[in-house]
């Protein structure tokens, strides 16, 4: 199976991908929908549930407060590994 695409672009910036790596991810909702997009991550959980995954250091995902439509994810991984037995979690999907 082929790696996902976030997964690929980032394997391809690690020079050691046995070892500990951050990155961010920034994202939009639609215009005005900022609450909603907010409201859905509280809901699914998906950070206290990544936060339990083995291998995860680091998992946050924060609004902007001056353009509630913009949101910003900052993630911390032990290996590439764990971020990739992550993306095949339920709550990633």
């Amino acid at each position: 199976m082929a790696d996902h695409p976030i997964l690929a672009s980032i394997r391809t910036k690690l020079a050691d991908p046995s070892k500990k790596f951050s990155f961010l991810v920034d994202f939009l909702a639609q215009p005005g929908r900022g609450g909603e997009l907010a409201a859905a991550i509280a809901q699914s959980r998906v950070i206290p549930l990544t936060h339990a995954e083995p291998g995860c250091l680091t998992y946050d995902i924060t609004q902007d407060v001056d353009v509630p439509e913009k949101f910003v994810a900052y993630e911390c991984w032990a290996n590439i590994d764990a971020l990739a037995a992550h993306m095949q979690t339920e709550h990633f999907a």
